[in-house]
């Protein structure tokens, strides 16, 4: 359970890596094409798609980082 455990943290802080680093490249993007206006409009608290989305695009590495924890867990009580 250990290594799964590992495996699991290792992956999530990659996916979560990665995916930051794909949300900041759309929004230097959007800033690019539209100016600070656009990110304002992208980043407001009323553009509920965008946030949706962000959302699920980060939710497998926070899954994954509480999966790890539980393994974790698991591996200690035994």
């Amino acid at each position: 359970m250990k290594f799964w455990s590992g495996v699991c943290k290792v992956i999530a802080w990659v996916w979560l890596t990665i995916a930051s680093i794909f949300i900041l490249i759309g929004i230097v993007g959007v800033w690019m094409k539209d100016g600070f206006s656009g990110v304002q409009h992208l980043l407001s608290p009323f553009n509920v798609i965008n946030w949706l989305v962000t959302m699920i695009t980060l939710a497998p590495g926070f899954l994954l980082i509480l999966l790890s924890e539980k393994l974790n867990q698991r591996a200690r009580s035994k």
